[in-house]
């Protein structure tokens, strides 16, 4: 910071005072008055140039009054004249934008954060004596051992630099300046210093702040541009991997839906590669059209039950650092789907979740067992009955309902179909279900199926590249129409208008509604490859399979953390390395890519990290604005180099307090204003000689 600055700005705004002599003189001075009196005679033997010179001085004894409050005020506020002068004592905090853009190449082939931390350690080899330091980052890195504070240990502060490595995480502005000035008012010295070293993104440092922290006293500002040059290669950032929702059967492959985007103003021809917790790599070329958004389709498989993890990257474009991301899952046994009734009841859908019947192909198993044995328990994953079945249990009363409540209210999953042969039945629904068939239907040319819920859960196996549901040219011939109430949501439906399959939550669980039988006679669904992938995805639509897992940005704070003292331990389990132990209330986020476990307690968190897509927009401020910084006082200085920013430092290390004079100056108008109050008396004039 270079020119004036008043240490204690409040008595700045008191200067006016200095205006009180003046009117003090206009409203208090004395009125004129005629007053008689009996002769003139001593009057006459005055000198005329007396009144002349006593206005004269009682004008300077003015002047000088508000002279001496002006410098006294100003005294107080304690102007410093930063670049001039000697040096002394400083207190300054060294704010490295760490974030994924300053992983860039910068000049010489070195990359952005490489020449911020050089300049850092530059500036830090100029400090001396009872000079101290402190070093912010933007994006908040737990890995990076960094100085509590203020402090005059170099080796200390030489470590810190070294510890800063680069991220793949944003980060925000007045967050981190924030942290800078708190960090500064904790101390006592004169002159304060943040030496801000950035490439000054236009995505954090164009935005303006929410909130901003007063500024403490004497603070001075200078911001560090570093160069952006650019490779002219199309950007490419992975911006979200769409794992499913539902349980992933060990030893069964799955889609996977990896979203590419390329924000560049040509087409871009990258490598997505991906790598699992079992070392199995992959990978595929992909084309990606200017500013275009792209889904590409991966397969992954399950080796083992329990957690797995991928980690997926993009090479051969502008940027690394919005290349990666991390997904994890939970690998489950295989499952079991029960149908209570005989197969002839059920059509082809025992064949499309199990071929063989034991699961060895579609991890799925089957078999076949009565209303009553389910009740008795033990419940399994998926159950599949009849309308006729559901009636007549509701008609008779019993166990048999409360049974299959109770399994859904647990998160268990059933299917209610009608028998391929005859109708729904006869009886009554249970109260609870707010699904129920009508009387049977029929068209002999067939009506169009059609997809009323593209977003639901059970057709995730059955989309294509565009995310699309893949249920084309369908035909129905028999149909019951359902009858949905508001507590269900329609999925298929006809042309006609007519809903076919509806679904209703139950607790933790999901009860699945058909009005068509899975069979020929009924509809050529059976007869399409993507009822086998529709079948697959009721039998497994288990509500929350993947709730243990949380997807963030790299960059964000992970939300439901305790603020307190309550020990928090973090691990790595793929990508990035991170181990942390500490006060949940002190973590912060995570910078990098990976899978990473959280324990609090008894209780274990899982966590996927992707790369932050915002830090491969190669947008940079140009010029001396940083709206970022608010109402702040500012410098931004080109930096060609890192001698340059030394150079810069040396520079505004001097300060000249003018405290001193000034008060000085006031004892001076004290004294002169005394002088004048108070002249000499007039010595006698002499009579004339006559």
């Amino acid at each position: 910071m270079t020119g004036l600055a008043a240490l204690n700005p409040f008595f700045l705004s008191l200067l006016p005072l200095a205006a009180l002599p003046i009117l003090f003189h206009f409203f208090y001075r004395l009125k004129r008055q005629t007053r008689p009196f009996p002769t003139l005679m001593f009057f006459h033997r005055l000198d005329p140039k007396l009144n002349a010179r006593r206005r004269l001085r009682e004008w300077l004894i003015l002047l000088l009054r508000c002279l001496l409050i002006l410098f006294l005020l100003l005294a107080l506020a304690r102007p410093v004249w930063f670049g001039h002068g000697q040096e002394g004592a400083v207190a300054v905090v060294m704010l490295i934008d760490n974030s994924g853009s300053m992983s860039g190449p910068g000049e010489g082939g070195r990359t952005k954060l490489k020449l911020a931390v050089d300049a850092a350690r530059d500036i830090l080899a100029e400090l001396h004596g009872a000079d101290r330091a402190g070093i912010v980052l933007l994006a908040p890195d737990p890995a990076a051992q960094l100085p509590d504070g203020l402090t005059q240990d170099k080796t200390a502060l030489k470590l810190g630099l070294d510890a800063i490595a680069e991220t793949e995480a944003s980060g925000s502005v007045a967050a981190a300046v924030e942290r800078a000035m708190r960090m500064l008012d904790a101390g006592a010295a004169t002159r304060r210093e943040i030496q801000v070293f950035s490439d000054l993104q236009q995505e954090k440092w164009g935005q303006p702040p929410v909130k901003l922290f007063p500024p403490p006293r004497g603070l001075g500002m200078v911001v560090h541009r570093i160069a952006s040059p650019s490779s002219g290669l199309p950007n490419v950032s992975l911006t979200q991997v769409e794992m499913p929702s539902r349980p992933v059967v060990a030893g069964r492959r799955f889609p996977v839906q990896v979203r590419l985007a390329n924000s560049g103003a040509s087409a871009a021809q990258v490598r997505l590669n991906w790598l699992d917790d079992a070392g199995n790599r992959g990978g595929l070329d992909v084309t990606v059209a200017p500013q275009e958004t792209r889904e590409t389709p991966v397969t992954l498989q399950a080796p083992n039950p329990g957690l797995r993890w991928a980690i997926f990257s993009v090479e051969g474009d502008d940027f690394p650092a919005d290349n990666r991301a991390a997904a994890a899952y939970v690998g489950v046994e295989q499952q079991s789907a029960v149908f209570l009734g005989k197969a002839a009841d059920f059509g082809y859908l025992p064949l499309a979740l199990s071929p063989m019947g034991d699961g060895r192909l579609s991890g799925v198993a089957t078999s076949f067992s009565t209303f009553e044995s389910f009740a008795a328990g033990p419940n399994p994953g998926f159950v599949v009955m009849t309308w006729d079945a559901i009636l007549k249990a509701g008609a008779e009363g019993g166990a048999r309902l409360e049974a299959l409540r109770q399994f859904l209210l647990k998160g268990g999953t059933a299917l209610v179909t009608p028998l391929p042969a005859g109708t729904a039945g006869t009886g009554r629904k249970p109260d609870w279900l707010a699904i129920a068939p009508g009387s049977l239907q029929g068209s002999s040319n067939g009506l169009a199926l059609t997809v009323l819920d593209k977003a639901g859960a059970i057709f995730d196996d059955v989309r294509d590249a565009r995310g699309e549901v893949a249920l084309r040219n369908v035909k129905v011939f028999r149909y019951l129409p359902l009858r949905v109430e508001s507590q269900a949501a329609p999925l298929l439906g006809l042309e006609d208008g007519a809903i076919t399959l509806a679904a209703q939550k139950v607790g933790q669980g999901l009860l699945l509604a058909s009005g068509l039988a899975f069979d020929p006679a009924w509809s050529t669904l059976p007869l399409k490859p993507a009822f086998v992938a529709l079948a697959q995805g009721m039998a497994l639509n288990h509500a929350g399979a993947q709730g243990g897992i949380t997807s963030l940005v790299a960059g964000d704070p992970p939300a439901g953390l305790p603020a307190g003292s309550e020990a928090l331990v973090v691990q790595s389990l793929g990508g990035s390395p991170l181990d942390w132990k500490g006060p949940a209330g002190q973590f912060t986020t995570f910078p990098r890519v990976g899978v990473y476990a959280l324990r609090l307690g008894k209780e274990t968190r899982w966590v996927a990290v992707r790369s932050s897509e915002k830090e491969g927009r190669r947008k940079f401020i140009a010029g001396d604005t940083l709206a970022a910084l608010g109402n702040l006082a500012y410098s931004v200085e080109g930096m060609s180099g890192s001698e340059s920013a030394r150079a810069e430092f040396r520079r505004e290390e001097r300060s000249l307090d003018l405290s001193l004079p000034l008060l000085l100056l006031a004892f001076v108008c004290l004294a002169m204003e005394g002088w004048l109050a108070n002249p000499a008396p007039l010595k006698p004039r002499p009579a004339a000689i006559r």
